[in-house]
């Protein structure tokens, strides 16, 4: 669950995965006992693409994820009508093996 403060900033769109805290922006009160905020700063996802026969894999990670890391989001797109789009083991998480795409179920 993202935190009211993320989400005030604009990012309770993004997983939690793709959010790095950047620096300590201040304190609520401007006070030096009121609690530190800081603000966030999306990264870029990097995307793989790995088209076989009709089914189009689409991997998204952090830059710099390893392919054999627990670390991906994996959707197959089968392009047969009609379209269907499945996510690795039925998961939008970031939690899946790259390199494992073809042998996983898609739900």
């Amino acid at each position: 669950m993202t935190s009211p403060v993320l989400e005030q900033l604009g990012s309770g769109h993004m997983s939690p995965e793709a959010i790095m805290m950047w620096d300590q922006f201040g304190r609520v009160g401007n006070t030096e006992e009121g609690q530190a905020y800081n603000r966030v700063r999306e990264t870029d996802e990097i995307q793989l693409i790995d088209v076989v026969g009709n089914d189009v894999y689409l991997g998204y990670a952090l830059p710099m994820s390893s392919v054999s890391s627990a670390v991906w989001k994996i959707k197959r797109v089968n392009t047969v009508n009609p379209i269907s789009i499945f996510y690795a083991e039925g998961s939008v998480y970031y939690n899946q093996v790259w390199a494992s795409r073809a042998s996983l179920n898609y739900l």
